[in-house]
């Protein structure tokens, strides 16, 4: 008789039960950037970080208030069409879809379950989100609080710096190449760069790393 071994990755036990991955996109241009600059894209991947699996995915796209019409470049950068945020909802709406999506996995106001976002670099959530919540227009007039699970996040380039003794990780594309994983789908657009940048997460895992935040809100 012969028996098959199934080989389980052992993870080290991690800060947090689970990892949200998220990389927004938004609207540019090469001559003129728009401002403010707006959401485009709004993609989380979930990572359950016992077991590395992707639990979830999240994505909309999102239609811009102030510059509606994206630039070409916009378009060759992200492969987002104007097609795909005409019809989209608006940021607040993305916003409130994307909180109940988070809700659904009882990780808002939930105790016993902890998460963080992991970012590749600190603008999506230190420069974009403020920029877009202070410009979204609700129907209770113009801008939004920032939640405060937005305010505390992993860069996962600062782990991977450390992890290759590195003063720079370089970019998302450079990580993956290091690390000998493909690079799947297309870059720039935000659903494909949260997959490929949990990969890098979950590598790292198993190499041993445990993560802890490299952003966190500052006490007022």
């Amino acid at each position: 008789t012969t028996t098959t071994t199934t080989t389980v990755t052992s993870f080290p036990p991690q800060n947090f039960d689970y990892f949200a991955i998220l990389d927004f996109e938004a609207t540019c241009d090469d001559v003129n950037p728009p401002s403010p600059q707006e959401v485009i894209e709004l993609p989380t991947v979930l990572i359950d970080a016992k077991t590395g699996n992707v639990v979830d995915e999240f994505r909309s796209y999102v239609k811009p208030q102030h510059h509606p019409t994206l630039t070409q470049f916009c378009t060759n950068l992200t492969g987002i069409q104007q097609s795909d945020v005409q019809n989209a909802p608006d940021f607040y709406q993305v916003f409130n879809m994307h909180s109940e999506w988070l809700n659904k996995h009882g990780l808002l106001d939930n105790p016993s379950k902890s998460f963080i976002f992991v970012t590749c670099g600190d603008w999506d959530l230190k420069t974009m989100m403020p920029t877009q919540c202070q410009a979204v227009i609700t129907p209770n007039g113009r801008g939004i609080k920032i939640p405060s699970h937005y305010q505390s996040w992993i860069n996962i380039k600062v782990p991977f710096s450390k992890y290759f003794n590195i003063k720079s990780a370089g970019g998302m594309v450079s990580m993956l190449e290091r690390l000998k994983l493909p690079l799947e789908g297309r870059h720039h657009s935000g659903l494909d760069d949260s997959r490929n940048i949990g990969k890098i997460l979950v590598e790292l895992m198993r190499r041993g790393v445990v993560f802890e935040p490299t952003w966190k809100k500052k006490s007022s």
